[in-house]
């Protein structure tokens, strides 16, 4: 992915790459010493978490390191369960 605010990607559909939709990315996290991004938190639009984890506020947390773009939706590979 090349380089973008995180802002810019707020609001954005998520789907994996077996194209089952998860919802729309709502925030991104980031490790505080290192710069590095951790999470994708994604707000689902069903009850298809891909495997990802979920927070007790229902939110569906994605690696970063899973997350690809394409066009005007983020890709990720569903975890393994």
């Amino acid at each position: 992915m090349d380089q973008v605010l995180a802002s810019s990607l707020s609001g954005y559909s998520v789907m994996t790459t077996t194209g089952a939709e998860l919802g729309v990315l709502s925030n991104v996290t980031a490790d505080l010493q290192t710069g590095e991004l951790e999470y994708f938190r994604i707000d689902p639009n069903g009850n298809n978490t891909g495997g990802f984890q979920e927070t007790d506020a229902g939110h569906i947390l994605v690696p970063a390191d899973a997350v690809s773009e394409k066009s005007d939706y983020l890709l990720v590979e569903p975890a393994s369960e």
